[in-house]
């Protein structure tokens, strides 16, 4: 019986053991085991712009105005069955701004969109109506304008809930009657734990790879362990080529063994053979990342 008792005990202490060196799937987040991020500072979240100093004079009473006759645009306001939200947050949600330089006040709309994500739309204001010219999803970031006309808007989404990803679309406006043109251009993409640069080059130097085996990682380090189950890749893996990939370098650094990395942001003419990127197939995106300086060549 002693004998049975000792066995036993040896028995627990030893799963004990087992159990406590595995990684509990169901508590898996990036940082669990893919620590390195931590030992360098990673790029912050977009910056959603602030579009108070935008606004023309008199926003409240426009704001007012617009919504005698277009409040039915907005339910997610009103709908008394889920008040997540009401209409005192509407309005502190629209912006009344000149986007054309008319003169006259158009909407933008920067807020909650009934869903998981915020919402960005833009109505132009026609005089007698407003008109829908513009929507994306989650905020603005930058609003350019030239001769007192909107020229580029740059939205950013970050995600939501286990989103790991943070994409910003860019955007030239073309002016034409009756109504302006919204022309989408430059998506752009990057893993939220990517390593950030201290410095930048003053002008980006175009690039192209040495060889169809190019590696983008999210630090400035050869990391292939431990597996991430969560994005299913290795160590700092983001994105692998099996063709000859090309972009420009941002930001040259030497890691701690005096290792060359490169920064880089590449061009979405190529697309990597395997990645842990999402929702890249619909839009030409650029992705930015790490490679080895000894992989890519000048031009």
């Amino acid at each position: 019986m002693q004998i049975f008792r000792f066995l036993l005990i040896l028995f627990l202490i030893n799963v004990s053991g087992h159990l406590a060196a595995q990684i509990d799937l169901h508590r898996y987040t990036t940082a669990t085991d893919t620590f390195y991020w931590k030992k360098y500072t990673h790029f912050a979240e977009p910056k959603k712009l602030n579009l108070k100093p935008y606004m023309v004079k008199g926003a409240k009473k426009i704001t007012e105005k617009f919504l005698q006759t277009n409040l039915f645009l907005f339910p997610q306001f009103t709908n008394d069955s889920a008040p997540r939200f009401g209409v005192n947050d509407l309005k502190k949600s629209l912006f009344p701004v000149d986007i054309n330089g008319d003169r006259n006040a158009d909407i933008i709309f920067s807020g909650f969109s009934g869903g998981e994500s915020d919402m960005v739309k833009i109505f132009l204001n026609l005089g007698d109506r407003f008109e829908l010219v513009f929507e994306d999803y989650q905020y603005i970031t930058r609003l350019d304008y030239t001769d007192g006309k909107l020229d580029k808007l740059q939205t950013a989404d970050p995600g939501c809930c286990d989103a790991y990803l943070w994409f910003t679309r860019e955007y030239k406006i073309q002016h034409e009657i009756p109504y302006p043109g919204f022309i989408k251009g430059k998506q752009t993409v990057i893993y939220k734990y990517t390593e950030e640069p201290r410095t930048f080059l003053p002008i980006p130097k175009p690039f192209r790879a040495k060889t169809d085996s190019l590696m983008v990682r999210a630090s400035a380090a050869r990391l292939n362990e431990p597996f991430n189950p969560y994005l299913d890749t290795f160590g700092n893996i983001v994105a692998r080529y099996r063709t000859k990939a090309s972009g420009v370098v941002l930001a040259i650094k030497n890691d701690e063994k005096g290792n060359p990395w490169c920064f880089v942001e590449i061009y979405p003419d190529t697309t990597p053979s395997a990645s842990i990127l999402y929702d890249t197939e619909k839009i030409p995106t650029f992705i930015r990342g790490w490679v080895s300086l000894l992989g890519i060549e000048f031009y």
